[in-house]
């Protein structure tokens, strides 16, 4: 019986999407990760608040996805999203930016919502890139 449960709950974490969190406020994080955890069938598999931090975690734990404040990005953005990329081949970069207008390197992106947004939007945003 425990070893049924046990393979449920194992291809339960396989289905999983994993995301990395990577913004400097630790309270936007927190937010984050239990507005995400409670509306999506996501597993939030490490926080981090530098740029540094964000490539290292991403090698090693290999995330689907992560959210990334522009205030990490610094310059130049295209280099910094592809040294993540070189460190997390297969992951989906979603940019949150302080406003709507912000100048974003678009092309090495995979997404982009501002910190402003409903969470709904939030929501469907991630949502979009899981389908």
């Amino acid at each position: 019986m425990k070893m049924g449960g046990y393979t449920n709950s194992r291809k339960r974490e396989e289905k999983m999407n994993r995301i990395l969190l990577a913004h400097p406020h630790p309270a936007f994080r927190s937010a984050l990760a239990l507005l995400l955890e409670t509306r999506l069938d996501v597993q939030i598999v490490g926080q981090v608040n530098s740029m540094d931090g964000l490539l290292c975690e991403a090698a090693a734990v290999q995330p689907d996805f992560v959210i990334l404040s522009q205030d990490l990005l610094g310059e130049p953005a295209h280099a910094r999203l592809n040294a993540l990329r070189q460190q997390a081949p297969h992951v989906k970069i979603l940019v949150a930016c302080a406003r709507p207008d912000a100048d974003l390197p678009v092309d090495c992106t995979d997404a982009v919502f501002c910190h402003t947004d409903l969470p709904e939007t939030i929501v469907a945003a991630i949502q979009a890139l899981i389908q």
